[in-house]
């Protein structure tokens, strides 16, 4: 059953292009990946499935309904997590929440449970908190309702690693249980960890559609080595042979391995090793290689 989907849907701010063509379908029981860089059409696309902007051209359903002026019923099935979060300032944070169980009309919800997770103290006010306790108050507030879809605008800045982890293990129980996610994010670990597909957006475009295994650079790595020996070693030991590109830089060797990832390791550490990272690449870093100049992903 698909929750969402989109048929050349596109939005102009003036002459100003939002997305273009954009098509989209998303299954029900599936955590979608959805990433770009800044200005890319993201926010755009999230508004537009929110209900708070409408499109130039296009169509859009959800839940089975194509939306062609605003609805709240259908909004009302949907849980969202904005990249802002702006809440009523002199609210205390179990205030808030009781506020917006009211507005849904539910009896009995799960705010404390939630927030004994997320290690947040309900008896502040909202103007006390940090960024990371207004965004895991946007959370709780999001999940109230057990939304059927729930949609995600990067919501890990400003939590803290520990909390994520409970963050992520908490988006996939509500999955198992039947809740669609979309995931709209720039950090290429949160796909890698939760989403079943992805969807690359460039310039107001989907420029790649794939599941998560087959997303270009995924099985790349970037190894950062400080060797013993002083000074750039890449033509005395030939280190063009492990990555034709490899840098040097403030007395790092970094080398860009494609596959073969132990093989590669083994020719680097035939020579004194002080220090080594190795790292997956950023999202920025992928698309840079692979989208940044229009090139074919493939």
């Amino acid at each position: 059953m698909e929750i969402l989907k989109t048929e050349k849907l596109t939005k102009y701010y003036g002459k100003t292009k939002g997305i273009l063509d954009l098509n989209l379908e998303i299954e029900k029981g599936e955590i979608f990946g959805f990433i770009g860089p800044n200005g890319a059409g993201k926010s755009t696309t999230i508004r537009l499935l929110m209900q708070l902007i409408f499109p130039s051209s296009g169509s859009f359903t959800l839940f089975g309904q194509q939306l062609k002026v605003e609805n709240p019923r259908i909004r009302q099935r949907i849980g969202y997590l904005p990249s802002e979060i702006n809440f009523y300032h002199e609210l205390t944070g179990k205030q808030l929440l009781e506020l917006s169980a009211k507005l849904y009309e539910l009896a009995t919800v799960e705010i404390e449970q939630w927030a004994e997770l997320l290690e947040l103290d309900l008896t502040k006010t909202v103007k006390s908190y940090s960024l990371g306790n207004r965004k895991k108050l946007a959370i709780i507030q999001s999940l109230l309702h057990e939304p059927e879809l729930l949609i995600l605008d990067e919501p890990t800045s400003g939590l803290d690693p520990l909390i994520q982890s409970r963050f992520f293990e908490l988006l996939k129980e509500k999955n198992a249980q039947g809740m669609t996610i979309f995931l709209s994010t720039h950090v290429l670990s949160e796909v890698e960890k939760l989403c079943h597909r992805v969807g690359i957006i460039r310039e107001g475009r989907l420029i790649n559609l794939s599941s998560v295994a087959e997303l270009p650079g995924r099985a790349e790595r970037i190894v950062e080595v400080r060797y013993e020996e002083d000074g750039d070693l890449r033509e005395k030991y030939s280190f063009a042979q492990i990555d034709p590109a490899v840098r040097y830089t403030d007395g790092i060797h970094s080398f860009h391995v494609q596959s073969h990832l132990h093989e590669a390791l083994a020719a680097i550490a035939q020579h004194p090793i002080s220090d080594i990272i190795i790292k997956q690449p950023s999202l920025e870093e992928l698309f840079m290689k692979y989208y940044g100049r229009g090139e074919d992903p493939k």
